[in-house]
């Protein structure tokens, strides 16, 4: 039984399994778009080879059954459009859309909705013009998600690390406080602009040099 989220980033892809209800789990893979071409030509057996250069995956996919069919998305553009005109607003994924990696879709609908609640009840209770109410939502909503939309935009392409963010990566994976504020930056319970501050990564680097050179003295 899977009782937390295992993730695995690889140079070709980002793969995982999460629990969810009634005792199942989900299963997922993300990898580049130009590979979902040939990857959905053998939707099942690709599926499958990916999870089998990871044995703690594969073993919980052969001792269980598949319960629905496997879902893929590829049309998954990342755009910011102006929320609000004359008589209508937007919310959610219809204002601004990123690609699900970082899964924060949610979280970015009730933010939204939020902000335009407030946005539209300073305006109609004539606390401020509509239309500027409206505007100030539009710039609240930028920025709170923009961070989140680049970071997003940059993991989801899979381009190679600079050679200073494989540093950064290598000494968070080694780290398991620090893999868990990572984590939460992903899914946003922590500042991403704090937490990749250069501040907070001399920090994190430091602390992994300092780790390595008290196991090797």
């Amino acid at each position: 039984m899977v009782k937390d989220a295992l993730l695995y980033l690889r140079d070709n892809g980002f793969f995982g399994v999460f629990p969810t209800n009634d005792g199942q789990i989900g299963v997922f893979v993300q990898f580049p778009y130009q590979d979902f071409h040939n990857f959905r030509k053998d939707v099942a057996g690709n599926f499958e080879k990916i999870f089998a250069t990871l044995p703690e995956i594969y073993t919980l996919m052969q001792s269980g059954k598949r319960e629905g069919p496997i879902l893929g998305a590829a049309d998954l553009p990342n755009f910011f459009r102006k929320p609000y005109g004359p008589g209508w607003a937007l919310v959610g994924d219809a204002g601004y859309h990123k690609d699900p990696y970082t899964g924060q879709g949610f979280m970015d609908a009730f933010l939204c909705a939020e902000l335009l609640t407030d946005a539209l009840d300073a305006g109609f209770s004539g606390r401020i013009a509509l239309k500027d109410a409206l505007a100030g939502y539009e710039m609240q909503r930028n920025q709170h998600v923009t961070p989140t939309f680049e970071f997003t935009c940059q993991l989801a392409s899979f381009a190679p690390l600079a050679p200073e963010m494989q540093q950064l990566f290598a000494a968070i994976a080694r780290n398991p406080t620090e893999s868990s504020r990572f984590l939460g930056a992903v899914v946003g319970t922590v500042s991403i602009p704090e937490f990749f501050s250069p501040e907070n990564a001399e920090r994190i680097l430091s602390s992994a040099h300092l780790a390595t050179s008290s196991r090797t003295n």
